[in-house]
């Protein structure tokens, strides 16, 4: 029998914030589907999938998004795993 270690903080909290605040670091790494998958699985803090601000509509379409992090320490780890 497999037994499971659920983090209360991490299963009952929204994880990924729909807003950046502005205490939040931005990372540089493009987000992939697999880099989103992989902060969900392997960090426990607070992130959330951000555009840089650009002027035209169309430059922001062809500009990749990145992941904002609430701890700094996940910031460097993730950073550190992807870049």
């Amino acid at each position: 029998m497999i037994e499971f270690q659920l983090d209360p903080i991490t299963w009952f909290s929204d994880r990924e914030l729909h807003y950046t605040p502005k205490h939040f670091i931005v990372t540089s790494h493009p987000c992939t589907s697999e880099s989103k998958q992989w902060v969900l699985d392997k960090l426990s803090g607070r992130f959330s999938v951000t555009y840089p601000i650009v002027s035209s509509s169309l430059i922001e379409l062809m500009t990749p998004s990145c992941i904002a992090f609430e701890d700094p320490q996940e910031a460097v780890f993730y950073e550190l795993k992807w870049s």
